[in-house]
């Protein structure tokens, strides 16, 4: 399971989980590291030139949805504001 989710109990359907033998394991990602990462970012010290493949701007953005779907073009796909 990726992404974060609000605090308190969510619903999971968990029949899926147990018919097809799933094991769900929780993690949480981002606890320190993304304040340097961010920093890093911002003053061009952390390339990003082998994970990013394009960048369009925010006017574009369908075209952008169009590239990041398909993986054999695309890895990262951002959008600028």
């Amino acid at each position: 399971m990726v992404g974060l989710l609000p605090s308190g109990e969510q619903p999971a359907l968990l029949s899926l989980a147990i018919t097809r033998e799933l094991e769900l394991v929780g993690s949480f990602r981002f606890v320190d590291e993304i304040d340097d990462v961010l920093v890093a970012l911002a003053d061009g010290t952390l390339s990003v030139d082998g994970v990013v493949t394009h960048e369009f701007a925010a006017s574009d953005a369908l075209e952008a949805f169009e590239t990041a779907l398909d993986a054999s073009i695309s890895s990262k796909v951002l959008l600028r504001f």
